[in-house]
Formats: C-alpha cells, sequence, structure tokens
C-alpha cells in the first residue's frame, strides 16, 4: 500500500500533537542514541535529534514515500540516518538507548516478535516510548465505515478484507512487553477530544491514514462514493465548535534491566 507524504502532512494531524507528547514523556537524553521506529515524513525524528544533539537518531520506515519527505525535512540535520526497513526485519543488538515509536506500531500485526527484536536493539537500561491508537480508538470511524459499506451495498469488495491494524488494551500490551523481558512497564490510555472546522478537513485527515486500507480495495469510482458517505456521517458530530470526535490513544513506557 502506497502513502501519499505530501497529503499527509499537509492534512491537519492531531496524531503529531499527540508525538510532541510522547517526546516530552520520553525524557529524551543529549547522549541518546534513538531507533525511531516508523518515521513517517520526519516531523519527529527532527525534533528527536534536536533534543539528542549529541547522539544519534535512526528513522526507519518500510514506505519509500515517506521516507522520501523525511529526507527532505531532515536534510541539514547531521545526527539523523534514515533506513527504509519493516520493523519486523530490525537486526540491531544493544545500540540503542531509546525506542521511540508515535502512531506506528498499529500497522504491525506481529507484535510480540517486534516486541522481542526491539528489547535486544536496546543497551541495558535502554527505555521504549511508544503511542498507538488504543482499542476501540473511535467509535465513530468503525461504525461510519461500516455502515457505508452497507449503505452503498459494497459488500463484495471486502469478502476477503482484513484489517491491518492491531489495536491493543492496555493489559494485553502489558503482558506483550512483559513476556518480551521489560520491566517497570507503564501503559496507559490517554483521551484526546478532536475538532475540525470541516467536514473537508475531517475527510483529508481519514483518507491520509486510517480510510487507506478500505480504499485500496475499491475501483475509483466507488472510493469517491465511499469516502462521500463516510463524510457525510460526520455531520452528526457537529457542534458549535466544530466537527467533534473522541479519539483513545495507548502509551507505553518500559526498561530494559
Amino acid at each position: 500500500m502506497k502513502w501519499d507524504a505530501e497529503k499527509y502532512d499537509a492534512t491537519k494531524a492531531p496524531q503529531i500533537d499527540a508525538g510532541k507528547e510522547l517526546i516530552t514523556m520520553a525524557k529524551v537524553r543529549d547522549t541518546d542514541s534513538i531507533l525511531d521506529i516508523g518515521c513517517g515524513t520526519g516531523k519527529l525524528t527532527v525534533e528527536l535529534a534536536g533534543l539528542a544533539t549529541k547522539g544519534t537518531i535512526i528513522g526507519i520506515d518500510p514506505s519509500e514515500e515517506m521516507l522520501e519527505k523525511a529526507r527532505t525535512v531532515s536534510e541539514k540535520v547531521k545526527n539523523i540516518s534514515l533506513i527504509q526497513i519493516p520493523v519486523q526485519s530490525i537486526n540491531f543488538t544493544e545500540r540503542f538507548d531509546l525506542a521511540f515509536s508515535n502512531s506506528a506500531l498499529q500497522w504491525v500485526k506481529e507484535q510480540q516478535q517486534v516486541m522481542e527484536l526491539i528489547y535486544r536493539s536496546l543497551k541495558h537500561g535502554g527505555r521504549i516510548a511508544f503511542q498507538l491508537p488504543a482499542d476501540n480508538f473511535c467509535k465513530e470511524f468503525f461504525n461510519y465505515t461500516k455502515n457505508s459499506i452497507d449503505a452503498l451495498h459494497y459488500g463484495k469488495f471486502f469478502t476477503d478484507w482484513k484489517s491491518p491494524w492491531y489495536f491493543p488494551t492496555d493489559e494485553e500490551y502489558k503482558d506483550k512487553l512483559k513476556v518480551a523481558g521489560f520491566k517497570n512497564i507503564n501503559v496507559f490510555y490517554k483521551d484526546y477530544r478532536l475538532v475540525f472546522e470541516s467536514i473537508n478537513e475531517v475527510l483529508d485527515w481519514w483518507t491520509s491514514a486510517g480510510l487507506r486500507p478500505y480504499l485500496s480495495v475499491l475501483p475509483e469510482k466507488e472510493q469517491e462514493c465511499f469516502k462521500n458517505a463516510f463524510a457525510i456521517s460526520f455531520e452528526s458530530n457537529r457542534t458549535d465548535k466544530g466537527i467533534e470526535f473522541d479519539f483513545r490513544r495507548l502509551f507505553a513506557f518500559a526498561e530494559k534491566r
């Protein structure tokens, strides 16, 4: 599935705000060696590099489209290296002080395997700081995609469709980290109230990431019908502030001892 890096960067991106919170919580040190997992277009990678001024940051992402944008964003930052590789294929041993991932690990089904690879990549005393959508993170997203498929009679396109995501509960994620060997585990939810000015803004955000797996199985004409049906559903979320809905994220912190 190809990504539109320009569209992703151009849309209002609440995940970036959550990522900045994650950076603050991660307590980045100036000497940290950091693995940025799913670095995307590199915005947060550059922020990490600005904090770890005496350290190094390796950003990884499986998408060439995203990394092309990240290379442009980070071209003047000397302590960043970018590698096109999925996290399932990393092969580092005791190299990093911090493994950081913002709104990316939900795309990884092989969670236990990846937890163990990340654990191996960390130095003793190394730590993780992850953020990803939690289980049932947004009821509107699931309801409105299902309702749009039903209303348009598009079920035939989704007969063999499987969700590409992993959305964990807090207890489930704690267990996986524990099995991988992590200690001092802290996993919790944080709820956000998202507000968009218009239906178009809502649609731009969802089509930049969340809707992509649905659209990928639809012919072009049907894609437009589906997007319109999905977007118009959010009119029921309109308030005097704009179009509002809740979004639950999961934050995870732990250490290698």
